[in-house]
Parts: C-alpha cells; sequence; structure tokens
C-alpha cells in the first residue's frame, strides 16, 4: 500500500482521501485553518497547510517515498489565479523527496476549442484555460527529482452534494444541443487507487476524466431536475462553443471503467 500526502482537502480532496484509507493506503490530508481541520475525517492524517507558506516540517517529512497529491482547485476569481500558480510554485520548490506528484487538474483548460478534445490539443484561448494550462505546466517541470508525475483533467463534477440538477443558472442552462461532459467523484476515486496499485501499468502523464454520456445537455438536465423534483431549466442558445471530451485514454487504466455514466447511477 501507499503513503499519500494530499494538499487540499476541499470537496474532493476529502473523498479522496477517505476512499484511498478505506482502500489501505496511508493518507494524510491538508486544511487551511485549524477549524476546518477540526472536521476532517478520521481516516485522513490531519496536516495544517495555509497554501501560501513554506511547507512545514512535518509535511517535508512524510514527502518521501509518498505520492503527493495537489487537490487545490485552480482559481482565478479575484487576481486572475496569481495566487493558485504560487501555492504550486511553494509546494513544488520542496517535493523532490516525493516518489511521485499528481494534480488535479481541470478539463477547462480546453476552454474556447470546438469539437471533441483531447489530451494533446490544450490549451484553449480562454482566459482560464491559459491559467490551467500554466499549472499543469509548472507540475510537469517543477520539481526534477521527482520519479513519476501525473495531471488529472477533471470534467465537470458531480457527486455527494453537487447533484447536476443543481448546475442550472436560476434555472437557464445554455446549448441544449451540446454534450455533456462530467465525471463523478467515485470514479475519480476508484481511476486514482488503480494509479496508486499499477503505476507502471497507465501509458500516459497528462489523462482526462470524463464520463462516457451520450445524451444532450438538454437530454441530460431535464431528467436530473425531474428525478430529484426541480423545475426542469429553460433552455437557450450556446454561448461558448461545443466540445466532447474524449476519455478514451483513460480507459486504458487496467480494470478501470466509469461506474457513473448517467442519471440511473447518480
Amino acid at each position: 500500500m501507499a503513503s499519500v500526502v494530499i494538499l487540499g482537502c476541499g470537496w474532493l480532496g476529502t473523498q479522496l482521501g477517505v476512499q484511498l484509507s478505506t482502500e489501505g493506503h496511508q493518507v494524510w490530508g491538508s486544511r487551511r485553518s485549524k477549524e476546518r481541520l477540526a472536521t476532517l475525517p478520521a481516516a485522513i492524517q490531519p496536516l495544517l497547510w495555509d497554501g501560501v507558506s513554506p511547507l512545514s516540517p512535518q509535511i517535508c517529512q512524510l514527502l518521501p517515498g509518498s505520492w503527493l497529491v495537489l487537490a487545490m482547485p485552480p482559481s482565478a476569481a479575484q487576481d486572475g489565479g496569481a495566487a493558485y500558480l504560487r501555492s504550486l510554485q511553494i509546494v513544488l520548490a520542496q517535493a523532490d523527496a516525493a516518489q511521485a506528484l499528481v494534480l488535479c487538474s481541470s478539463s477547462g483548460v480546453y476552454a474556447g476549442l470546438t469539437g471533441e478534445v483531447s489530451e494533446a490539443d490544450a490549451p484553449g484561448p480562454e482566459p482560464r484555460a491559459k491559467l490551467i494550462w500554466q499549472a499543469e505546466q509548472l507540475m510537469l517541470k517543477g520539481a526534477p527529482l521527482v520519479p513519476q508525475r501525473y495531471v488529472l483533467r477533471l470534467a465537470g463534477l458531480i457527486g455527494p452534494g453537487r447533484h447536476p440538477a443543481n448546475f442550472t443558472r436560476r434555472g437557464v442552462m445554455a446549448g441544449p444541443e451540446q454534450p455533456v461532459n462530467l465525471v463523478h467523484s467515485a470514479d475519480i476515486c476508484r481511476w486514482l487507487n488503480l494509479l496508486l496499485r499499477h503505476p507502471g501499468a497507465f501509458p500516459g502523464t497528462v489523462v482526462n476524466l470524463c464520463a462516457q454520456v451520450t445524451c444532450s445537455k438538454a437530454e441530460f438536465y431535464t431528467a436530473a431536475c425531474q428525478q430529484q423534483g426541480l423545475e426542469v431549466p429553460r433552455f437557450i442558445a450556446a454561448t461558448e462553443p461545443s466540445r466532447r471530451v474524449n476519455a478514451a485514454l483513460s480507459l486504458q487504466m487496467p480494470d478501470f471503467s466509469y461506474q457513473q455514466p448517467d442519471l440511473a447511477s447518480l
């Protein structure tokens, strides 16, 4: 079993930590404040890191031989993403002793592109895409002594507390004919657990994780709202280009298939 350090135990990082612990891995996870750390699930051993300071001696002592998972969500809300990039730089400056690095990135790296997109197509022309691309390049080139590194480009996140029926904006959704690009947190957890168990079996470094939903947005979100007893959204013309995230590479992970690809399994 692996030793895993997760920096950023928010919505996704916490689920990753709990599931990996259940699978027998030894897991530590960070949050930014003592108050939030006090509510960390018992399956994850607590670490305090505020995202702006150098890593503590406690965290650094855990890194040799460990998998370091960076689960801080890309954010450009206040400063164009400068704080997010600085956080990654702080980590990578101290990460050389880790066995492997995993960055939880986003399929937002394709923003502005049209049609089917795969791992070789990034970045898109939108500012958010360029920020995510910068972060990925930092991770792929930083900490040069780390022998293994992976970028997980995650589609729109769904799972506990994030049902797609709640994704409409004031009852309106754009692009009814467009494809659906989502991934359930349970599938992300399963894929990462398999990577930890079989790191040499996966052929890639950058990988899209996206469920194979075949229906349109109109079909999918209408059914999602009906399932939850919510009003069906009003659909309007698309406000951005249509694209479908190709996740064929992720299926090259041995023993992996998407278990949460449709509404019936939400």
